[in-house]
């Protein structure tokens, strides 16, 4: 494991690695080890996070569940900032020589605002997050992340800090009369696409551009037929009105969310 590149040992205390056997004990042989890879992965990351504020109980995940751990692959913790919840991000096991993370087909739901990639040593003595991406940056079927896409566990905390001020709607106001059509998918959607944007290494009139790329990309898929080759045409137009205040409304988003930040 490159731990130079990406993140904090997290020591999994003898006390865990009881609490996780007892666990293993309670399911079948067969489905053991993989329960048990996905209850410590949630533990390291709420204990991370723990480190840095954040609220997080790990026995209330639901592969810390019996019953419901047997029923699915999930291995999602909720994530709070004092009374706040951030939402939800699913803990996935990922081996040192694995080339992609496989997001389990179950964990692509509304409420994940993160996948997170984590590695735990052969003797579960400790765990590492080795990268994440984005919620919505996945898109079904293709549930495989290379390993190179991911981003640091410095992104994720940069990523919790924009979920409490992108969760204010007064920010998506002038969006909103833009999109014509609007619902809860779009909505998580834009979401995605501005906090991918601006977790981005670059300048902000890159940032801009790809998120408002992104945001028109969105546009076309959920407007009807005949919409879509209006879509198309004020794509195309090279000095489209609707183009520019796209990203006009864009900048001022990112405008109003790092000034919340700062």
């Amino acid at each position: 494991m490159n731990t130079q590149q990406f993140a904090q040992l997290v020591p999994i205390p003898p006390s865990i690695q009881e609490q996780i056997m007892k666990l293993g004990s309670q399911v079948q042989p067969e489905r053991a080890t993989e329960v048990c890879r996905r209850a410590i992965a949630v533990w390291v990351v709420s204990r991370y996070l723990n480190r840095f504020g954040y609220g997080c109980d790990y026995q209330q995940s639901s592969c810390w569940n019996v019953v419901t751990a047997l029923l699915t692959d999930l291995a999602d913790l909720e994530v709070f900032e004092g009374d706040r919840f951030l939402g939800m991000v699913e803990c996935i096991p990922m081996a040192s020589d694995a080339e992609t993370l496989e997001i389990p087909e179950q964990a692509v739901m509304s409420d994940r605002i993160a996948y997170i990639a984590v590695e735990t040593n052969a003797d579960n003595t400790w765990g590492a997050i080795l990268g994440f991406t984005p919620a919505l940056e996945v898109e079904f079927p293709d549930l495989s992340i290379p390993r190179e896409d991911l981003l640091s566990e410095e992104k994720l905390l940069d990523l919790l800090e924009m979920a409490d001020p992108l969760a204010e709607e007064s920010l998506f106001s002038e969006l909103k009369s833009y999109w014509h059509r609007w619902d809860e998918e779009q909505r998580l959607a834009i979401v995605a696409q501005l906090e991918r944007a601006l977790l981005l290494e670059s300048d902000e009139s890159f940032q801009v551009e790809s998120a408002a790329q992104e945001l028109e990309s969105l546009l076309a898929q959920s407007a009807e037929t005949e919409e879509k080759e209006e879509v198309v045409l004020i794509r195309e137009g090279e000095d489209s009105s609707d183009r520019a205040e796209l990203r006009s409304i864009v900048q001022r988003i990112f405008q109003s969310l790092r000034e919340n930040l700062d």
